[in-house]
């Protein structure tokens, strides 16, 4: 019944999808965990072309929308409007790149205000491209510098260092491959917290998404999704 609520709600969009997510199948339990529905419109805001789409997620809210979102850009401005049906909150998040190739975003909601505002760019160091990015956040009264790059073989390095009350220094690897087409694995190691996860995803042998994960001494986690465009 559930699923063809969800169905009949975005039929009349113009393009969308519907997503079925199953639980741990080593865990037992209900067989599907969420079902997930996602739907957009093009239209005009403000003189140009924008894209009003809208969610449906079954775990946020049973009987109606999660969130809508408005997407469009006004002369340099790249900007998103959500809107959250679950807590009545507006965020606006608005972005632009500079001459010298900097992105600038900045993210503010209804409730509380400006909630962040950030900077990234490339950056080369003793001949090494890296990605640089500061973000700051009211709230935390705090900074994060976070430096990221590719060493190459599928393996990237990033650092955060948080600049505040309680100066922090966060270091990871992570490691992406696809091993064929529609599979590939990735994980990622944080040395000082002695923690990881690794992660296999497989959208070929079936007609569906299978993901299979396991932390750093944890379980395995066994998922799978099926999703449908329309």
């Amino acid at each position: 019944m559930k699923t063809t609520l969800v169905a009949v709600g975005v039929g009349f969009a113009a393009a969308g999808s519907i997503e079925v997510i199953s639980s741990d199948l080593n865990g037992g339990g209900r067989v599907v965990d969420n079902i997930k529905a996602k739907w957009s419109q093009g239209l005009k805001f403000l003189n140009n072309d924008a894209t009003l789409s809208a969610e449906y997620d079954r775990n946020a809210n049973e009987r109606g929308l999660s969130e809508a979102t408005l997407t469009g850009k006004n002369g340099d401005i790249n900007y998103e409007l959500k809107t959250n049906f679950d807590n009545n909150d507006l965020e606006l998040t608005a972005t632009t790149d500079t001459k010298d190739g900097t992105s600038l975003e900045l993210v503010a909601n209804r409730n509380d205000g400006v909630t962040s505002v950030s900077a990234s760019r490339p950056w080369k160091i003793q001949g090494q491209d890296c990605e640089v990015t500061a973000k700051h956040k009211p709230s935390a009264k705090d900074t994060k510098i976070t430096l990221s790059s590719l060493l190459g073989h599928g393996v990237k390095a990033v650092a955060e260092y948080t600049v505040g009350n309680n100066n922090k220094l966060d270091y990871e690897l992570e490691y992406e491959a696809d091993i064929s087409d529609g599979r590939s694995v990735s994980a990622n190691l944080k040395p000082q917290e002695n923690s990881g996860e690794i992660e296999y995803v497989d959208s070929e042998t079936l007609d569906a998404t299978l993901t299979a994960s396991m932390a750093l001494n944890g379980k395995p986690k066994v998922t799978v999704k099926r999703s449908w465009n329309f």
